[in-house]
Protein backbone atom coordinates (compact mmCIF):
# COMPACT_ATOMS: atom_id res chain seq x y z
CA UNK A 1 0.00 0.00 0.00
CA UNK A 2 2.68 2.48 0.30
CA UNK A 3 4.16 1.50 -2.85
CA UNK A 4 0.80 2.71 -4.29
CA UNK A 5 0.68 6.37 -2.08
CA UNK A 6 4.45 6.90 -2.90
CA UNK A 7 4.74 6.47 -6.59
CA UNK A 8 1.86 9.44 -7.08
CA UNK A 9 3.76 11.33 -4.99
CA UNK A 10 7.40 10.29 -6.48
CA UNK A 11 5.31 11.18 -9.87
CA UNK A 12 3.95 15.05 -8.56
CA UNK A 13 7.48 15.66 -7.55
CA UNK A 14 9.20 14.81 -11.16
CA UNK A 15 6.33 16.47 -13.21
CA UNK A 16 6.81 19.42 -10.81
CA UNK A 17 10.67 19.23 -11.39
CA UNK A 18 10.11 19.04 -15.30
CA UNK A 19 7.44 21.79 -15.02
CA UNK A 20 9.40 23.92 -13.46
CA UNK A 21 12.48 23.80 -15.49
CA UNK A 22 11.24 22.81 -19.31
CA UNK A 23 9.29 26.63 -20.21
CA UNK A 24 12.34 28.32 -18.59
CA UNK A 25 15.10 26.63 -20.85
CA UNK A 26 12.07 26.67 -23.67
CA UNK A 27 11.93 30.24 -22.89
CA UNK A 28 15.72 30.80 -23.20
CA UNK A 29 16.28 29.13 -26.07
CA UNK A 30 13.71 31.07 -28.22
CA UNK A 31 15.40 34.35 -26.56
CA UNK A 32 19.04 33.57 -27.63
CA UNK A 33 17.93 31.95 -30.82
CA UNK A 34 16.00 35.36 -32.04
CA UNK A 35 18.83 37.17 -30.40
CA UNK A 36 21.06 34.92 -33.79
CA UNK A 37 18.51 35.85 -35.63
CA UNK A 38 19.15 39.50 -36.02
CA UNK A 39 22.64 39.26 -35.55
CA UNK A 40 22.26 37.38 -39.05
CA UNK A 41 19.96 39.84 -39.95
CA UNK A 42 22.74 42.36 -38.97
CA UNK A 43 25.38 40.90 -41.13
CA UNK A 44 23.13 40.57 -44.25
CA UNK A 45 22.10 43.97 -43.71
CA UNK A 46 25.97 45.25 -43.04
CA UNK A 47 27.27 43.39 -46.41
CA UNK A 48 24.03 44.96 -48.15
CA UNK A 49 25.32 48.31 -46.89
CA UNK A 50 29.00 47.41 -48.03
CA UNK A 51 28.54 46.90 -51.66
CA UNK A 52 26.26 43.96 -51.76
CA UNK A 53 23.15 46.02 -52.73
CA UNK A 54 24.41 46.29 -56.35
CA UNK A 55 24.85 42.87 -56.82
CA UNK A 56 21.86 41.14 -59.02
CA UNK A 57 19.46 39.26 -57.56
CA UNK A 58 22.10 38.94 -54.57
CA UNK A 59 21.80 42.27 -53.39
CA UNK A 60 17.88 42.54 -53.09
CA UNK A 61 17.85 38.86 -51.24
CA UNK A 62 20.16 39.94 -48.88
CA UNK A 63 18.19 43.26 -48.08
CA UNK A 64 14.86 41.15 -47.69
CA UNK A 65 16.68 38.82 -45.23
CA UNK A 66 17.66 41.43 -43.02
CA UNK A 67 14.01 43.08 -43.13
CA UNK A 68 12.67 39.05 -42.98
CA UNK A 69 15.20 38.15 -39.88
CA UNK A 70 14.11 41.29 -38.01
CA UNK A 71 10.44 40.96 -38.22
CA UNK A 72 10.59 37.32 -37.59
CA UNK A 73 12.96 37.96 -34.87
CA UNK A 74 10.24 40.28 -33.42
CA UNK A 75 7.08 37.76 -33.60
CA UNK A 76 9.54 35.06 -32.09
CA UNK A 77 9.66 37.30 -29.30
CA UNK A 78 5.76 38.81 -29.21
CA UNK A 79 4.35 35.08 -29.40
CA UNK A 80 4.80 31.26 -28.72
CA UNK A 81 3.60 30.47 -31.90
CA UNK A 82 5.47 27.22 -32.63
CA UNK A 83 4.89 27.96 -36.31
CA UNK A 84 7.14 31.46 -35.87
CA UNK A 85 10.18 29.50 -34.75
CA UNK A 86 9.81 26.81 -37.42
CA UNK A 87 9.33 29.62 -40.32
CA UNK A 88 12.64 31.19 -38.23
CA UNK A 89 14.33 27.69 -38.76
CA UNK A 90 13.75 27.26 -42.50
CA UNK A 91 14.78 31.11 -43.39
CA UNK A 92 17.83 29.81 -41.32
CA UNK A 93 18.54 26.89 -43.08
CA UNK A 94 17.48 28.39 -46.39
CA UNK A 95 20.77 31.53 -45.27
CA UNK A 96 22.76 28.84 -44.77
CA UNK A 97 22.18 27.03 -48.09
CA UNK A 98 22.52 30.08 -50.02
CA UNK A 99 25.64 31.12 -48.32
CA UNK A 100 27.51 27.34 -48.94
CA UNK A 101 26.11 28.02 -52.87
CA UNK A 102 27.69 31.15 -53.12
CA UNK A 103 31.16 30.43 -51.47
CA UNK A 104 31.29 26.58 -53.56
CA UNK A 105 29.89 26.67 -57.07
CA UNK A 106 27.63 29.99 -56.92
CA UNK A 107 24.28 31.17 -56.77
CA UNK A 108 22.64 33.68 -59.19
CA UNK A 109 25.50 33.92 -61.26
CA UNK A 110 27.65 35.45 -58.33
CA UNK A 111 30.19 33.44 -56.68
CA UNK A 112 31.52 33.96 -52.95
CA UNK A 113 35.62 34.52 -52.89
CA UNK A 114 37.89 34.73 -49.95
CA UNK A 115 36.39 34.79 -46.53
CA UNK A 116 33.64 37.93 -47.07
CA UNK A 117 34.28 40.90 -45.98
CA UNK A 118 35.82 41.53 -42.91
CA UNK A 119 35.11 37.49 -42.01
CA UNK A 120 31.45 37.58 -42.20
CA UNK A 121 31.14 34.28 -43.58
CA UNK A 122 32.27 32.61 -40.68
CA UNK A 123 29.97 35.00 -38.55
CA UNK A 124 26.88 34.35 -40.62
CA UNK A 125 27.68 30.66 -40.25
CA UNK A 126 27.76 31.02 -36.56
CA UNK A 127 24.77 33.15 -36.04
CA UNK A 128 22.46 30.76 -38.25
CA UNK A 129 22.98 27.75 -36.90
CA UNK A 130 23.47 29.08 -33.44
CA UNK A 131 19.33 30.36 -34.07
CA UNK A 132 18.63 27.03 -35.91
CA UNK A 133 19.96 25.08 -33.10
CA UNK A 134 18.12 27.10 -30.46
CA UNK A 135 15.26 27.56 -32.04
CA UNK A 136 14.92 23.68 -32.42
CA UNK A 137 16.16 22.97 -29.01
CA UNK A 138 12.75 25.75 -27.85
CA UNK A 139 10.38 23.82 -30.01
CA UNK A 140 11.33 20.42 -28.45
CA UNK A 141 11.40 21.58 -25.12
CA UNK A 142 8.45 24.01 -25.23
CA UNK A 143 4.84 22.47 -25.15
CA UNK A 144 3.44 19.84 -27.51
CA UNK A 145 7.41 19.20 -27.67
CA UNK A 146 9.89 16.78 -26.11
CA UNK A 147 8.88 18.97 -22.61
CA UNK A 148 5.28 17.97 -22.81
CA UNK A 149 6.60 14.42 -22.77
CA UNK A 150 8.83 15.04 -19.98
CA UNK A 151 5.80 16.85 -17.88
CA UNK A 152 3.80 13.88 -18.42
CA UNK A 153 1.35 15.57 -20.18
Amino acid sequence: MSAELGEPAVRRTAVARASMWTPSWSLACRLVGAAGVVASGAIHFQLWTSGYSVIAVIGPLFLLDAIGSWLVALALLATRFRVVAAAAILMELGAITGLALASTVGIFGFQESGSGVGGQIMAAYGTEALAMILLAASLALGPGGLGRRVRGG
